[in-house]
Parts: C-alpha cells; structure tokens; sequence
C-alpha cells in the first residue's frame, strides 16, 4: 500500500519542517531541531499517549499533588490532541509547543483560550471557568490567599464577558487579558507558565 493513509503521521522531520516551526515560534532551527530530535527519540512511533504527557506534567509541575497534576494534564491533552485521535502525534505536539515557545501573543492566547473552553463550543461559560479555576488551584493558590476559587473564577469571567451575555468568545477572552485586565491576565499567565 503506499501513499499516506488517513490517520498516519510523519515520524520525522525535514528542513522545512524545522524553518516554519522556527518561523512560528520564534526559535532558531538549532533549537527546534533539537527539540524535535529529543521527542521522536521518545516517542519513535510519533505518538505520545496521555500516560507520557502525565509522566512530563509530573515533572514539570514537581511538588503539586498527583491528582491536580491529572486534572491539568487532562486540559492540556485536549490542547495538544487536536485531532481527538487518543494520542499526541509529533505535528500537534510541535505546532501547540512553537506556539507556546513563540511570541505572537494572541496566537498563544488563542491556545490558553481552548483551555478554558472545556467543552469546545468557541466560548467559555461561568461553569467552565470555576473547573478551570478548580483544576489549577494548586498552581494559583499561593498568589490569590485573598479569593476562593470561586471568586477568582466569578471575577475572571466579569472582566472577559464584555457584552455580558454570560459566555465569553475568544475575541473577549483575548482583548481581556491583552488590555491587562488582573483576574483574566492572572489565569492566562498561570497556565502560559506550566510551558515555560
């Protein structure tokens, strides 16, 4: 059989690969290079499961429970898993990382934006925010002593809503944190710093 089937991904990369990944992000091809080289050396199938993205969490967010881990594990699966195939393959990965490691800020508030949008409808809800907010307790709550988790969400979702019609589009979401609204930038920058 040849040709590329439906389904399959690249397992490899080639010079033009490297350049737009480093026009997106920002990166010099050394670095892309490098990174991409290190995940198919993890990941030779090209397909890195929900169980690798856990293991890296872990890592990276050292000292927070393992059930909170999970929970933001799960956001950031939906993110990357952009095909909703059940795994992360090499395309997804690096395009969801340049744009994380890029500087294009709304291009990486786009991103942030479907994480809050835990359904995928194209706009986010009161409810959605206040799971959000919940899952990634362990991250914000040295920084908001003074709130629950409810009222960083209540308050996050009133600066976002500009028409108040109690859903927040991506548009809203992306202007909130842009003109530095506190709660809206707070989160964006929260979940910004789990790829930092």
């Amino acid at each position: 059989k040849m040709g590329n089937t439906a389904g399959s991904v690249p397992v490899s990369y080639n010079d033009q690969i490297i350049r737009d990944l480093a026009q997106t992000s920002g990166l010099c091809d050394s670095e892309i290079r490098e990174e991409c080289t290190y995940w198919l050396k993890k990941h030779p199938n090209g397909k890195m499961y929900k169980e690798d993205l856990k293991e890296m969490m872990s890592k990276a967010l050292a000292g927070i429970s393992e059930e909170d881990v999970a929970k933001i594990e799960a956001h950031l699966f939906r993110i990357y898993d952009v095909n909703q195939s059940g795994f992360i393959d090499f395309h997804e990965f690096m395009t969801v990382f340049c744009i994380f490691t890029g500087e294009e800020s709304v291009g990486v508030l786009e991103k942030v934006f479907r994480i809050f949008d835990v359904d995928n409808t194209g706009t986010i809800s009161k409810d959605e925010m206040l799971i959000l907010v919940k899952d990634i307790h362990a991250l914000i709550k040295d920084d908001i002593k003074d709130y629950s988790d409810e009222e960083v969400a209540l308050r996050a979702f009133e600066e976002m809503d500009a028409n108040k019609d109690g859903r927040v589009t991506r548009e809203e979401f992306v202007s909130a944190v842009m003109d530095h609204k506190k709660f809206s930038q707070y989160l964006a920058l929260k979940i910004f710093d789990m790829f930092g």
